[in-house]
């Protein structure tokens, strides 16, 4: 029996997110001259901070900002028909040509593949489909169908060729909810600096960037909404977190959610939750997705080609691991 539907839970999650992050914010530094605004974007609360700037400069800065999130959004989206990636998940050729924006990012995803051996990989979108996690009603695939799927997915079925072609098997197809948050993030810090904000940050659903003066950000537990692993300040970095209870839903007391395992098609079984500070938002999001997949021990082994990495996993039993210098960031 599904306990609550995707829509709900994720909901829910954001609601308890918000209230998690002003929390957080209680212990920071927060200035007198901060603005902060939100909008719902990219299916999750999107929240903007700038100080420094006069009212009106903050607004246009913001405005802009925002702006670029919904292009970016839409440029990424699976489910608008506007969109270069539900074009090429939709259409029938296996040659598509796709803007250089998206052709640059699916260039890093392979570079991502690549390097975590596939445990980061955007061509799963079969197998959301058969979950149906974007829909009301998910539940666990029949073995046939989850079978089809798995047959499908994958990046082994993409390649990348000249001239921003795109070549795809019969029936696969792309999902950068791994990813796309992340590249929003960045490009919306982006666009903030452009306008003359030098303090500000961006964080869509958890998925966050700051630039310039101190930023203090509570990591939630992933059982425990109200209270906080660590609070850190990322010192003009970026944050990201993939946990198991963003989107999920439950079948005779079994949780599965929307983090999959590409060699298998279910759900990845080993972390409650992983959150990895970078330099950049697409790389925090993207290394907390592939460390999800590999579990802890895994997880910890690939992130010693990362120096500048840091990370903090919650295992399936609910124990903390840190990377060697993941303190460096934390202010309690």
């Amino acid at each position: 029996m599904v306990r609550r539907s995707p829509v709900a839970v994720t909901m829910f999650f954001l609601a308890l997110f918000v209230m998690a992050f002003y929390v957080a914010l209680e212990f920071g530094k927060k200035k007198d001259d901060t603005i902060v605004r939100t909008q719902l974007a990219m299916g999750t609360m999107v929240e903007i901070q700038v100080r420094g700037l006069d009212r009106d400069a903050a607004d246009a800065a913001i405005n802009a900002a925002f702006a670029e999130v919904r292009r970016v959004d839409t440029l990424f989206s699976t489910y608008k028909p506007e969109s270069p990636v539900w074009k090429l998940n939709r259409g029938t050729d296996t040659l598509v040509a796709v803007p250089d924006e998206v052709f640059a990012l699916m260039l890093r995803c392979d570079t991502l593949w690549r390097a975590s051996v596939g445990a980061f990989d955007v061509a799963v979108e079969p197998l959301i489909r058969a979950w149906g996690l974007d829909g009301e009603q998910p539940a666990v695939p029949a073995d046939s169908v989850l079978a089809a799927a798995l047959e499908s997915s994958g990046w082994r079925h993409v390649s990348l060729e000249a001239d921003n072609i795109v070549r795809k098997s019969p029936g696969a197809g792309v999902n950068f909810g791994a990813i796309a948050k992340g590249y929003a993030v960045d490009r919306a810090v982006a666009v903030l600096r452009a306008r003359g904000a030098t303090e500000a940050l961006v964080n869509a659903g958890g998925e966050i960037r700051a630039t310039g003066g101190s930023w203090e950000i509570g990591i939630q537990h992933p059982r425990s909404p109200s209270e906080f692993l660590a609070v850190l300040d990322l010192q003009g970095g970026a944050i990201a977190t993939s946990g198991d209870y963003e989107k999920y839903f439950e079948t005779d007391g079994q949780r599965y959610h929307h983090i999959f395992d590409p060699s298998t098609g279910y759900p990845a079984r080993g972390c409650q939750s992983v959150s990895v500070i970078a330099s950049d938002d697409v790389t925090a999001d993207a290394l907390a997705t592939a460390v999800f997949v590999m579990g802890t021990e895994h997880g910890m082994e690939f992130l010693k080609q990362y120096p500048d990495i840091e990370a903090l996993i919650v295992d399936q039993q609910g124990q903390v691991h840190a990377t060697p210098a993941f303190d460096r960031y934390r202010k309690r």
